[in-house]
């Protein structure tokens, strides 16, 4: 029999896609509307859209190299918090260390403590390293503030592998390494995938972490070039607003090529 869905649900989905669509939708409208015009409507289409906002965004703000700074700083980030996430969430669920509870509250201090007490002795750390204008360190930042969330929820998924997989291999000779590369990580890998996205979208969003530790503009992230549209006295608004459209770009386009990956790994650590 065909399962029938309930129609206040489907009103409540529908609800809350236009509460997330609506501002996509009206950034983009603004991307393209000359700055006198932005308060006619806040979904009022252009009369004459102004294409040259996007062209002209591009080109002040040196997009083209932000774009890349984030690219390379998020796929850092992602490499780094899984390369330490996925052995750290596999051996607290499976190999049982001593003191394994005195463990997993360490992994989720940083999650605990706001980020803000931070801001100054990170600074403090990273320009005693020589890591301030550099892009691997404000990689490594979002490592730290990333690999607990993420040995979080891999965690998660680790523990939902039956004990009969791993029984097998051990029984077939499998060190821990074995174990891990061979069991763990293919049958988790749908939630590695999601975890994988939300770190690059925490990574290419980030603001606080670059504002503090780039401040060469050769090296600013996307969400600093967009501060080029502001000066101390007057903000661009039609260049800013072409400014995020443009940044919208790439974490969509990540999204869409791995949405069903995403969807199975999100789906995967909500099954019982």
């Amino acid at each position: 029999m065909r399962r029938r869905h309930a129609p206040w649900s489907t009103v409540a989905l529908a609800g809350l896609a236009l509460i997330w669509v609506y501002p996509v939708v009206w950034t983009m409208l603004n991307a393209v509307r000359p700055t006198a015009d932005l308060y006619r409507g806040a979904l009022a289409v252009p009369v004459r859209p102004a294409f040259g906002n996007l062209v002209e965004a591009w080109d002040r703000a040196s997009l083209g190299q932000a774009l890349l700074n984030s690219t390379f700083v998020a796929a850092l980030t992602v490499a780094g918090a899984l390369l330490v996430a996925i052995p750290a969430a596999f051996s607290l669920t499976r190999l049982r260390p001593p003191a394994r509870a005195a463990l997993f509250l360490i992994v989720l201090a940083p999650i605990i403590i706001p980020t803000e007490v931070l801001i100054v002795p990170m600074f403090a750390i990273f320009r005693g390293l020589g890591l301030i204008n550099n892009l691997a360190g404000l990689a490594l930042v979002n490592v730290v503030f990333t690999v607990s969330f993420a040995t979080v929820i891999l965690a998660g998924f680790f523990r939902r592998i039956p004990q009969e997989l791993i029984d097998a291999g051990r029984l077939d000779g499998a060190g821990r390494l074995a174990l891990l590369r061979s069991i763990a990580i293919p049958a988790a890998r749908p939630g590695i995938v999601a975890v994988g996205v939300l770190i690059a979208i925490f990574s290419w969003n980030d603001f606080a972490g670059a504002l503090v530790l780039i401040q060469r503009p050769s090296s600013f992230t996307a969400p600093l070039a967009l501060t080029m549209f502001s000066t101390f006295y007057a903000t661009d608004e039609g260049l800013r607003f072409a400014g995020l459209a443009i940044s919208f770009v790439p974490p969509l386009l990540v999204f869409l090529l791995f949405e069903r990956s995403f969807v199975r790994g999100l789906t995967a650590g909500t099954a019982r």
